[in-house]
């Protein structure tokens, strides 16, 4: 009986603690023990947005959608409450834009707050931020087809144009063929003048006989009147000049449908309400696809670190330094072994910006890299090494976040470009404190760090 009170005591104890673990984690992932700052936003469409819908601010999760007001008019817009943690306030300005994005082409949207300029003030608790609409793939597509059946019309018009105009030069040409053909056969004047035995007897008599001269000179002329009668009967000269008004005319047209063409491609790859033209939305489109991809990459190694699958990778040999905070990876007697070899990246030579406003590595960075691994690659294949992220900035959460991306764009650099493999690359952000060890006070950019082997 004793044992079984024993038991039944363990079983309530182990339950209660099992509880409390679940509840603090349910919590934790929901944010519901942190402190938080309300922000709005106005949409006019909200495809796919709902309550509990995940925010970020700089590409890190800041809270969720609260609740969504339903305008009183169809020319209203959505009132979109949002719930942000308080400690990524600072990053939220008063020039701060919120987007809808997705992780990849079709995963879940999120509503992403855009990092405002260190110029602007820092936005007030309950600002309504400025909001951009985002590009559904279905309106570019309808946009494009529609413009393809309007050139596809004018064409149609111009090649019609053309047929008539080819028609007009054709008949035109038949009808100085016939003229040509009746003079050939004996027909007209011109054959008469030519061909009529008559006038060759009446110009012999002429010169035989003076005093006829007059009367033939006569008859010639009246001959030579009914030839230019018998041509303007006919109509060739207005007809040749109708002929090239038809061109013209039919040249006109075609330049009128040109200029319909060319102003339906411009107002097709023209700018949008938002002042954004087609290359612009297409460009953030893929930053927005590659941005999709990186957050993919997090999320795969945030599950590496989970409770559940922590055991799994360990057993694979994964190497990771999570576990490890800066300051007890600065006092670790292994990561901070004097045989360890060093290689310092500034961050004014080493990394610059994109179009986007993004760190990435620059140029120079990159051939500092491949000069540093050039000369070791074939001894530390297989050797675990450090990427150290160092950034110097106004506060400590931009220093953690500069550190921490300037340490995963060289761990990727050295993965892509050297084939080494990712559970040999350990990535630390230490803000702008080195080890003690290290012989610097303090750094801004990047250090490589090759461990040396234990004894």
């Amino acid at each position: 009986m004793k044992h079984s009170m024993v038991a039944a005591g363990i079983f309530v104890v182990s339950a209660l603690v099992l509880f409390s673990i679940g509840l603090f984690l349910i919590g934790t992932s929901h944010n519901l023990f942190t402190r938080h700052v309300t922000f709005y936003t106005e949409l006019s469409e909200v495809n796919g947005i709902t309550s509990g819908l995940k925010v970020r601010v700089g590409g890190f999760d800041a809270g969720q959608v609260e609740s969504i007001g339903i305008p009183d008019k169809p020319s209203g817009e959505f009132r979109i409450k949002l719930k942000i943690d308080s400690k990524l306030r600072n990053l939220v300005r008063e020039d701060s834009v919120v987007t809808v994005d997705s992780d990849g082409l079709v995963g879940d949207k999120f509503l992403f707050i855009h990092k405002g300029s260190d110029n602007s003030q820092e936005a007030p608790a309950g600002m309504t931020l400025p909001s951009k609409e985002p590009i559904e793939l279905s309106a570019i597509i309808a946009k494009a087809s529609g413009v393809i059946d309007q050139t596809s019309g004018a064409i149609g018009d111009v090649q019609g144009k053309l047929n008539v105009t080819l028609d007009t030069v054709t008949r035109t040409v038949n009808n100085a063929d016939g003229l040509v053909s009746d003079a050939r056969h004996g027909k007209g004047t011109i054959s008469v003048l030519l061909n009529d035995p008559q006038t060759a007897s009446q110009l012999k008599k002429t010169v035989a006989n003076a005093e006829q001269a007059s009367a033939n000179v006569k008859q010639i002329s009246v001959q030579a009147g009914q030839l230019v009668t018998d041509v303007q009967s006919r109509k060739l000269p207005a007809k040749l000049d109708d002929t090239v008004i038809t061109a013209r005319h039919a040249a006109q047209q075609i330049d009128e449908a040109s200029q319909k063409v060319n102003a339906t491609l411009d107002e097709a790859l023209g700018p949008d309400r938002s002042g954004e033209n087609a290359a612009e939305n297409i460009r953030e489109s893929l930053s927005n696809v590659n941005l999709a991809a990186a957050n993919l990459a997090d999320d795969t190694e945030a599950l590496k670190h989970e409770f559940f699958f922590r055991g799994f990778f360990r057993k694979r040999g994964y190497y990771s330094l999570e576990e490890l905070t800066p300051d007890q990876y600065r006092t670790n007697s292994f990561f901070q072994n004097e045989s360890n070899r060093r290689s310092w990246l500034a961050a004014a030579v080493a990394f610059t910006k994109d179009a986007m406003g993004n760190e990435i590595l620059s140029i120079e960075g990159e051939r500092q890299i491949d000069q540093i691994i050039g000369k070791k690659k074939d001894s530390i294949v297989g050797e675990p090494l450090v990427v150290e992220g160092y950034s110097s900035q106004a506060t400590a959460a931009n220093e953690i976040i500069a550190s921490r991306s300037r340490s995963l764009l060289v761990a990727q650099y050295l993965e892509k470009h050297f084939y080494l493999k990712s559970t040999d690359i350990g990535t630390m952000p230490l803000n702008a404190t080195p080890p003690s060890k290290s012989g610097k006070a303090t750094w801004d950019g990047a250090c490589i760090v090759f461990l040396a082997a234990r004894k």
